[in-house]
């Protein structure tokens, strides 16, 4: 009976731990639902706890969320602690802890209380806060609202005054949207952020930063006219260079009613093509220039140079002869020197110099036929018939041999190129130069060099292609590769003037001759020629 007594009572006491318990879950979830403030429900959520709780007297609860804490501060020992986490979306919002000022432990059914309470805790947080986003967009659709009224309000007022000069409007902004959308410059108006608020182009429209939708940018222009205009109330001028091309900005502000440069008007102009021209003109003042310098220079070389290249001739036949009698003398007079040197050292080495100074003179003398080719005025006409697919075969035959054994040609000639007017030996000259300077410029064993032809019907003009995959140029290089008596192989007898005659040949062919290179990226020459009609 004992037994059962004591039995009774444990089920009788765990009974009424298991009803404090429902009533805080009961009491909790009523608070929760029925609250107006949160904050005053997590207040009262600590004493429901507290009052659930094994020893209520003896235990102190604290809620903790967003940094803030809850519940009453309790200075007593601690000797145990129960805490949950109170996660919303995956984030830790805060907790509930339980301590316990006396010796003892938590139920296993006090840490599955404060779990389910946390769950409840979270999910009123969310609805909360839902509550909350859902009155401020309420309280901005109003406002929008409101205003959207005042709007409707004004336009009904002003439409009676706007029908009467709609019609005027209409016709002017036409006007004014052909007259801006014909002009070829890039035209933006934009505010003082760089936003384009205008334009007269479709593919850039009237939003966006004016250097990404112009320029592809992620940042501002380098001094930038637009932001100048905007100190100084000044127009502005500033030539850019971007990604191979040039462009002219010139900005002009436009004021506000208190005289404040508050918008700026920028037209971008392309000046590509201008630049090439200027860049061409450049070169043919340089190479005109330059022949009237050549012609008198290499007269006065040429004139020296053949009395010392045949007197040179002539010692060295003397010197074959005079051979056997210094031989002969020698081994009479061991002791004898000529010139300081022993005998021996003398004659095994005269003749080297001799014909080194035989070299140089032919070298000097191949040197001064080409400034004189470069220079003179040439009488031949452009009035041959051209087949540049039939003379870019020819030519090939006879360049082969300067071309080194590990490049290959490749040829890819458009058959429908028509012929032209103008001077075969010439364009071979080009041709040979271009090709030879390509081989050189090979340095791996899988070399090739690919030529290509097509005609631009458009401008009636045919087009060469010459591209390698050699060592390539850098941009020094590039810039002055058509510059006379410019070359990278001085040491190896080039005279820097293969490129500036051909440049001067295709110049007088009316055509252009462009080169685009990276270091490491081989090389392409482009050549562009007219289509002159045939002479029958």
């Amino acid at each position: 009976m004992k037994n059962n007594k004591i039995q009774i009572s444990k089920i009788e006491h765990d009974l009424k731990e298991r009803v404090k318990e429902l009533e805080c879950l009961y009491n909790i979830s009523r608070d929760i639902e029925t609250s107006k403030n949160l904050e005053e429900t997590f207040e009262k959520i600590t004493y429901h706890l507290k009052e659930g709780s094994q020893f209520p007297e003896f235990i102190n609860v604290n809620l903790i969320i967003d940094r803030k804490t809850y519940g009453k501060k309790d200075n007593r020992k601690i000797y145990n602690k129960l805490r949950t986490d109170i996660i919303l979306n995956r984030e830790k919002r805060g907790e509930i802890l339980l301590s316990l000022h006396i010796e003892g432990s938590f139920l296993k059914e006090e840490k599955k209380l404060i779990d389910e309470i946390s769950g409840k805790i979270s999910r009123a947080i969310e609805k909360n806060e839902k509550k909350k986003d859902i009155e401020k967009q309420k309280k901005k659709l109003l406002l929008k609202n409101k205003e959207l009224i005042k709007i409707t309000e004004k336009c009904h007022e002003s439409t009676k005054k706007c029908r009467e000069s709609t019609e005027k409007c209409y016709e002017s902004t036409e006007k004014l949207k052909t007259f801006f959308s014909a002009i070829t410059d890039r035209i933006v108006v934009i505010d003082k952020n760089y936003n384009i608020i205008m334009s007269n182009k479709e593919d850039i429209g009237n939003s966006g930063k004016c250097y990404r939708k112009l320029f592809n940018s992620d940042s501002k222009c380098d001094n930038c006219p637009a932001s100048e205009t905007f100190e100084s109330g000044k127009n502005n001028i500033l030539e850019k260079k971007w990604s191979n091309q040039h462009f002219l900005l010139r900005s002009y502000p436009i004021f506000n009613k208190k005289g404040e440069t508050d918008k700026v008007l920028e037209v971008c102009r392309d000046v590509t093509m201008n630049k090439k021209i200027e860049s061409q003109l450049l070169q043919s003042y340089k190479l005109a220039s330059l022949g009237k310098l050549v012609a008198g220079i290499a007269h006065e070389i040429n004139n020296p140079n053949t009395f010392i290249l045949g007197n040179l001739k002539i010692i060295r036949e003397a010197f074959n002869d005079i051979l056997p009698i210094l031989d002969n003398y020698y081994a009479e007079n061991k002791d004898k020197k000529i010139a300081r040197l022993d005998y021996d050292v003398f004659k095994e080495n005269f003749s080297v110099l001799l014909n080194d100074m035989i070299d140089g003179a032919n070298r000097t003398k191949k040197i001064v036929m080409d400034l004189r080719n470069f220079a003179k005025k040439d009488e031949e006409t452009l009035l041959e018939i051209v087949d540049i697919n039939h003379l870019i075969k020819d030519h090939l035959t006879f360049t082969q041999k300067y071309i080194k054994s590990n490049a290959n040609i490749e040829l890819k000639l458009s058959p429908d190129i028509p012929k032209f007017n103008g001077n075969i030996r010439k364009l071979e000259q080009v041709l040979m130069n271009i090709i030879i300077n390509a081989s050189e410029a090979i340095k791996d064993e899988n070399g090739l060099i690919n030529v290509q032809t097509r005609h631009d019907k458009s401008k009636n003009e045919i087009i060469i292609k010459i591209t390698d995959n050699g060592e390539g140029m850098n941009e020094e290089t590039r810039k002055n590769i058509f510059d006379p008596f410019f070359t990278t192989k001085r040491n190896e007898g080039g005279t820097g003037l293969g490129l500036s005659i051909s440049y001067g040949i295709i110049k007088e062919h009316n055509g252009s001759i462009n080169v685009e290179s990276k270091s490491g990226s081989g090389t392409t020459f482009t050549i562009h020629i007219p289509v002159i009609q045939q002479k029958k």
